[in-house]
C-alpha cells in the first residue's frame, strides 16, 4: 500500500497533466448541499419512463386538488447524483418559511451514465459529453445530448401536469454545472409554440450552451425570470461563461438576476443557496395560511432502459432545426456523433 502510494504521489509530482482528467469533474469537486437534519426520500426519475407518483399522498387523482402546488425540478452536475441535492427539501424551507407553506414536489432526476470526452472516455452520471476543459465561452457543444436531456426534462414537466396537477407555470427549473446547462436549455431555447413558461430558473455555476443558435420566445423571456449564480474563481465553468450568457439572455428580453461570489466551483456557499432561496420564494410564494407537507416522489423499480428510436429522431430534429437545417429532412439513425448515451 505505502509503495503504490509513493507511486501515484510520484506520478503527480512528475506528471501532473495526468491529474487533469481524473480531477476535472470528479464527483469530489461538485459538491454537495448538506443539512444537519434528518434525511429525507428522494425523488427520482428515471430515463425516458419518469413515472412521477407521490410517496405521502398516492390515491390523490384530482389535477386541480391544490391551487399550490409546485415543483422544484434541480439537476445535478457532471458526475454526480440526485443525493448531491436532496437536502435542499429542509433546507430551502428552513431559509424561507414561506417556501414551507406550499405543497411543493421535488424532482432530482439522475443523468445517464455516458462516457465524457474531456475525461478520456471515462464513463459517469452525465447530461451530455464534454469536449473543453475548462468550460470557456469557446468550448463545443454537444447537441445530441443536450437534447435528450431537454426532453427528459419536458417528460417530468408533463407528469407533474398530468399526474400531480402541477402546471408548468408553477414549475421551477434548476441545475448545477452541467445541470444549469441542461436547465437553461429547456427554459429558454426553442421551446415549442405551445409550451407554457416555468415560474422560473436557476442555473448555479452553469453555462449557456448553443448559444449561436439561441431564441427565445416572448412568452419566456417575459414569464421565466432566471437567477444565474457563479463563482468568481471557477476554474471549471469559467466566471467568464455568466457574463456572456447573462449579457445573450438579457438581450432576449430575460429578466435575470445574476449573482457572483469570491469562490470557486462549489454547490455549497451559504450565501449563495440562500439567495436562491430568496429568489425562490419571489416566484413561487403567493399568500398561503397552512402548513403543507411536501411530497417526495417515488419512481417504480423498473430499470433505466434506452431512449427509444422516436424519442432519439425527434431530438435530433429539434437540434438540426436549431442549426438551421430544414426540418422535413429525413434524420439517418447512424448518424454518429461522439457522445454515447447508454
Amino acid at each position: 500500500m505505502i509503495q503504490l502510494s509513493l507511486l501515484l504521489l510520484s506520478a503527480v509530482i512528475f506528471f501532473p497533466q495526468w491529474t487533469l482528467l481524473t480531477t476535472a469533474f470528479s464527483p469530489t469537486i461538485v459538491g454537495r448541499v448538506t443539512s444537519s437534519s434528518r434525511p429525507v426520500p428522494i425523488i427520482y426519475a428515471q430515463k425516458s419512463e419518469d413515472v412521477i407518483s407521490a410517496g405521502e399522498d398516492k390515491n390523490t387523482t384530482d389535477p386541480n386538488h391544490n391551487k399550490d402546488a409546485a415543483a422544484i425540478i434541480f439537476l445535478h452536475g457532471l458526475g454526480d447524483s440526485p443525493d448531491g441535492w436532496a437536502s435542499l427539501t429542509e433546507v430551502l424551507p428552513n431559509l424561507r418559511p414561506s417556501l414551507g407553506k406550499l405543497d411543493i414536489t421535488y424532482v432530482f432526476p439522475p443523468a445517464q451514465v455516458i462516457g465524457i470526452t474531456v475525461n478520456g472516455g471515462e464513463k459517469m452520471p452525465g447530461w451530455f459529453d464534454v469536449f473543453d476543459y475548462p468550460i470557456g465561452v469557446d468550448a463545443r457543444d454537444d447537441p445530441k445530448g443536450l437534447a435528450m436531456s431537454v426532453k427528459r426534462v419536458e417528460k417530468i414537466v408533463t407528469q407533474l401536469k398530468d399526474e400531480k396537477g402541477i402546471d408548468p407555470s408553477r414549475v421551477v427549473l434548476g441545475g448545477f454545472s452541467q445541470g444549469g446547462a441542461v436547465a437553461l436549455m429547456a427554459s429558454y431555447n426553442r421551446r415549442r409554440k405551445d409550451a407554457i413558461p416555468f415560474a422560473g430558473c436557476i442555473c448555479m455555476s452553469g453555462w449557456l450552451p448553443m448559444k449561436d443558435y439561441l431564441d427565445v420566445s416572448e412568452e419566456s423571456a417575459a414569464a421565466t425570470p432566471l437567477f444565474w449564480a457563479h463563482g468568481q474563481f471557477d476554474d471549471k465553468i469559467l466566471h467568464e461563461q455568466q457574463l456572456y450568457g447573462v449579457n445573450k439572455l438579457e438581450g432576449e428580453g430575460v429578466d435575470v438576476i445574476a449573482c457572483s461570489y469570491p469562490v470557486g466551483h462549489e454547490s455549497y456557499n451559504s450565501e449563495e443557496i440562500d439567495d436562491m432561496a430568496g429568489f425562490l420564494e419571489s416566484v413561487l410564494c403567493p399568500q398561503t395560511e397552512t402548513v403543507k407537507v411536501p411530497k417526495y416522489a417515488q419512481v417504480d423499480e423498473e430499470t433505466a432502459g434506452s431512449v427509444t428510436d422516436d424519442d432519439e429522431t425527434n431530438a435530433l430534429l429539434y437540434y438540426l432545426c436549431a442549426i438551421g437545417i430544414d426540418e422535413s429532412i429525413v434524420v439517418n439513425e447512424s448518424i454518429p456523433y461522439v457522445s454515447t448515451v447508454l
